[in-house]
């Protein structure tokens, strides 16, 4: 006798579930020796695995006995009296598909529940999903107990790979015995998410209609907060609102037989409650003023902007939405990215918290609109600071900040010398910083929008000498400007990076 012979007689002294008999009739047809042969051979062709006709496929038990499209029904279930794989076959194209004999065969196996195989150490049901003696529902029983523990007396492990529960001398499986992972082949196995709530590769309910009919007859919002969305662009974390399993994976509220809320503290604010009895979810992530503040889960309308929050929310400051959030729209109808929204916290702009959100970018608030970009890297002088043209209020929440109005101010530089400055919502008039209260008048009053460049070229704010200067053009000349000004290979005269301080600050300087 051989090890692998001695280890199956083993297994069936040991596990008492296991040794009893249980055959499928004797003359009832099973799916691994009589039916997945003709299916094979008669069906394969247009319900094989890639693109299977009607969504149906023959390529494995469960999907043989699974659900064909439009209907929904199972292929193996009666329909209206009858089983929709039988009846196919008085229809076109299947009329002649099969023989007589192999007819009268698979309607036996639909008669008799359509067995997986003729069962001894288990009885058929144990793959079938639909049956009574489905594994899962025998694990689910017991509280996984055979699946994890080795020393139980019915430990899976005793006869197949791919399970948690093998007992200590116990190095390989039984001869025939199937492994879990043959159907379980997600990374972590049997105790992967879509096991016991999901499908296929879906991790979160209800799982598939086909088999668990019951799930569907329990809408909720799962997929609505787990998938991305018009509101989310990142789905939310099934940690939101049930806690983390433990490592082991099944243990503590995770597999204890009931569903547990707890919302994440990060994510939802500390406060928020799901009543059990009604569905209904009191969280800080719908309940903020709005016209739908405790949908119930069942509900599976689409929230629209207005029904968690006010659009906009009551006391708001005035102005379209763009004004001060990125992600909205103009009239707060609508998100047009949602990768902040929902985060726990409201944001402006680009939400990193810097003046850049807004108006800029990052911690850079100068804005990339009209003459902003001279002003922060001009050529002829320092940076200007924000203060010379607007307030710069003293928190993010100022009035006059969020108003939805852009409020100028022409201050310090600007008025240098006396100087009237003023703006009139396209040009700056008599600023000191283009040569106001100089003995010449300006050749260029700078026009906002203007990028052609004239309003910095030497020459534009005063003349090359100005009038009141000496009759000398040697700008150059340390003897006058130090080392503030300098001639181009061209000889056009321009400021050194030392004199950049002192040009258009306020003040005439000449070297003592």
């Amino acid at each position: 006798m051989s090890a692998r012979d001695a280890l199956a007689l083993a297994c069936l002294s040991l596990v008492p579930s296991c040794s009893e008999d249980r055959p499928v009739g004797a003359q009832a047809p099973t799916y691994q020796d009589d039916v997945a042969p003709i299916l094979n051979a008669r069906c394969a062709v247009c319900h094989g695995e890639n693109t299977p006709a009607a969504g149906w496929s023959v390529t494995s038990y469960l999907e043989t006995i699974g659900c064909v499209v439009p209907s929904g029904a199972p292929a193996t279930l009666p329909l209206d009296g009858r089983a929709p794989i039988l009846a196919a076959l008085d229809q076109d194209p299947h009329q002649e598909l099969l023989t007589a004999p192999e007819r009268e065969l698979l309607t036996k196996w639909v008669s008799a529940g359509a067995p997986a195989f003729r069962g001894t150490v288990h009885a058929p049901g144990i793959v079938d999903p639909r049956s009574d003696g489905w594994h899962g529902s025998l694990l689910r029983a017991s509280r996984w107990s055979s699946m994890l523990d080795p020393n139980d007396s019915n430990a899976c492990g005793r006869c197949h790979d791919g399970t948690r529960s093998r007992p200590a001398g116990v190095s390989f499986a039984a001869p025939g015995a199937t492994a879990c992972t043959t159907c379980h082949d997600q990374p972590a196995g049997v105790l992967a998410c879509p096991t016991c709530h999901g499908a296929g590769d879906r991790t979160y309910p209800p799982r598939d209609p086909c088999f668990f009919p019951a799930d569907s007859n329990r809408p909720g919002a799962h997929a609505a907060h787990v998938l991305p969305s018009q509101v989310r662009a990142i789905g939310l974390a099934c940690s939101t609102c049930h806690p983390l399993p433990p490592a082991q994976l099944i243990g503590g509220t995770h597999g204890n037989g009931t569903v547990d809320v707890i919302f994440d503290p990060t994510v939802v604010a500390p406060g928020g409650s799901y009543d059990t009895a009604t569905g209904g979810c009191t969280v800080s992530c719908h309940n903020a003023g709005g016209a739908r503040p405790r949908p119930l889960w069942s509900e599976t309308a689409p929230l629209g902007c207005g029904d968690c929050h006010g659009s906009p929310p009551a006391d708001h400051f005035p102005g379209p939405c763009t004004n001060c959030h990125q992600e909205a729209n103009a009239d707060g109808t609508a998100l047009r990215v949602a990768l902040l929204h929902l985060n726990g916290k409201v944001d402006l702009g680009d939400g990193s918290g810097q003046c850049g959100a807004c108006h800029g970018r990052g911690d850079d608030p100068w804005p990339a609109t009209g003459a902003h970009p001279a002003h922060e890297s001009p050529t002829l002088s320092d940076p200007v600071a924000c203060g010379n043209c607007h307030v710069v209020p003293a928190t993010v929440m100022d009035p006059t900040h969020l108003d939805g109005v852009v409020h100028v101010t022409l201050t310090g530089l600007a008025v240098a010398r006396d100087a009237g400055a003023s703006w009139d919502g396209e040009r700056c008039t008599s600023v000191a910083c283009h040569g106001a209260q100089l003995a010449d008048v300006p050749a260029v009053v700078p026009g906002w929008d203007d990028d052609s460049g004239a309003a910095s070229a030497c020459g534009s704010c005063h003349p090359i000498p100005p009038s009141q200067h000496t009759s000398s053009t040697s700008c150059d000349r340390a003897t006058c400007h130090g080392r503030e000004v300098m001639r181009n290979a061209q000889g056009v005269p321009s400021i050194a990076d030392a004199g950049r301080s002192l040009h258009i600050d306020g003040i005439i300087e000449v070297s003592p």
